[in-house]
């Protein structure tokens, strides 16, 4: 799950009506070269984002599963207005 989550936080550090994104398996998370040194077996399958114009403070989390990646990344599309 930790290879899904890490597409979908990809994906979501793209996505044009995202604003922030929190995955310690993304190079510019600010927890990523501690989580790289400590964590083992991936990073999990939990990716926190903010959408654009969202109230300050205010995140949305995602928990990739073991469907495939692509119906993830096709659900999260669906669901962010």
């Amino acid at each position: 799950m930790s290879d899904a989550a890490q597409v979908v936080a990809n994906y979501l550090a793209c996505h044009p009506r995202v604003e922030a994104v929190r995955y310690p398996g993304l190079k510019t998370d600010p927890d990523f070269a501690r989580a790289a040194s400590e964590l083992v077996g991936g990073f999990g399958p939990y990716v926190a984002f903010r959408l654009i114009g969202a109230p300050a403070g205010e995140w949305c989390r995602w928990e990739a599963d073991e469907r495939d990646v692509r119906e993830q990344v096709m659900e999260l599309e669906v669901a962010i207005p």
